[in-house]
Formats: C-alpha cells, structure tokens, sequence
C-alpha cells in the first residue's frame, strides 16, 4: 500500500488556500486506497482546532478533517507548535495526536510520498 504524508503548515483560512488544498488531496489518496498521514505544523495546528469558525463562503476545515479522520486519515500536530500558541489536547478534533520531529520524521521515512502545503 502506497503511504503519503501530507505536512499542513498555513494556518485553515489563509487567502492561499493551501491547507484546503493539502486536505483535498488527502481525501483524493483515501479514495484511491492509500495510507494518508496528516502532520499539522507551524499555522497549519489550527486546522485541527475545536470549534473553527470559517469566513462566510469558505468550506469548515474541521468539518473536513473529522470526515478524513473517520476515513482512516492518521493525524498528529506538533508538540512545539501546540505549546507555543497554548494549545492543549482538549483544543484538538478527536483523533488527533499530540506529535514531534521524530514522530514526523518516521512517518516520512515510511512513506513513498512526502508534500507540505
């Protein structure tokens, strides 16, 4: 089985849309019968935050995180990131994991693909 880890930096709503992008694509990878890791990084924790309110006319990227999740998507956010912004586990969607470097880097070494958005 092809595994893919996906780095999400840019914060949920940035004008880039990147990590809308990232999550797209790791729903594009469960469809076709892959192993997704998401490592939520720098901005990109938020998108796993409780409660996202998105800007008017922006898809929720908590709502699509959660349906990743349920699809088997593996999620871990920084440690670093989260202690910095005061970030506890309780703040975190279930089934995201509180992760590190070392976390992410396995998670590269084992996989086919690595991309950062």
């Amino acid at each position: 089985m092809t595994t893919i880890t996906l780095i999400i930096q840019e914060p949920p709503y940035a004008d880039n849309k990147k990590a809308y992008d990232g999550l797209r694509l790791a729903g594009a990878c469960l469809a076709e019968d892959m192993r997704v890791r998401i490592f939520l990084l720098s901005g990109g924790i938020e998108v796993g935050r409780r409660h996202q309110e998105p800007p008017p006319g922006r898809p929720h990227l908590g709502e699509l995180l959660g349906q990743l999740l349920e699809y088997g998507a593996e999620v871990l956010a920084c440690g670093v990131c989260m202690d910095e912004c005061g970030m506890v586990q309780a703040d975190l969607l279930d089934g995201i994991e509180r992760g590190s470097m070392k976390s992410l880097a396995t998670w590269i070494g084992e996989s086919q693909w690595a991309l950062t958005f």
